[in-house]
């Protein structure tokens, strides 16, 4: 089940709502921006460039989201109720939060720990016992950011393709 179904307001000046089926472009370019950003730090997270089949899925399946600020894309994330790949078949409700990229030009503004938080607020509501981010463990300052908001370190897997972390904070819910 999505976790929304339209646009609802984020912050003052910004909107969160699923990404529609010809806005692939979008997604893809913020996520690529941020792996350019992010390879410019020596930080190998994500690829140059995400498969147009994954975002056209997770459009399709109402998990992708777009952050627009004056119509404009400034972020983008998935939510999805599992993500057995990393978590295995976890039977605690939870929200996975996922390839969460803001853009440069909004960077620096708590978009995304606002983005996080969010996601946290919607599980709560729904009765969701946590919300779960996997980052590369290669990325300090993103492992500490997760901390800062409040998540717990819950493991390195060994048997992945990238070096991965799992954090994951609890709702309340």
């Amino acid at each position: 089940m999505p976790i929304i179904a339209g646009p609802e307001p984020l912050t003052p000046d910004a909107t969160i709502r699923p990404a529609r089926p010809d806005e692939e472009d979008a997604v893809l370019d913020l996520l690529a921006e941020a792996a350019a950003w992010l390879t410019g730090r020596g930080i190998r997270q994500w690829p140059r460039r995400f498969p147009r089949e994954s975002v056209n899925r997770q459009i399709a399946l109402g998990e992708a989201l777009l952050i627009t600020r004056h119509g404009k894309p400034i972020a983008t994330c998935v939510v999805t109720e599992a993500e057995p790949d990393l978590w295995g078949e976890n039977t605690e409700p939870a929200y996975y939060l996922g390839r969460l990229a803001v853009a440069r030009e909004a960077a620096g503004t708590g978009l995304g720990v606002r983005i996080i938080d969010w996601a946290g607020e919607r599980a709560a509501a729904r009765g969701k016992s946590f919300v779960r981010v996997a980052t590369t463990r290669d990325n300090p300052a993103l492992r500490a950011l997760y901390v800062r908001a409040g998540f717990e370190h819950v493991a390195d897997p060994p048997e992945v393709t990238w070096p991965t972390s799992l954090y994951q904070r609890r709702t309340g819910g």
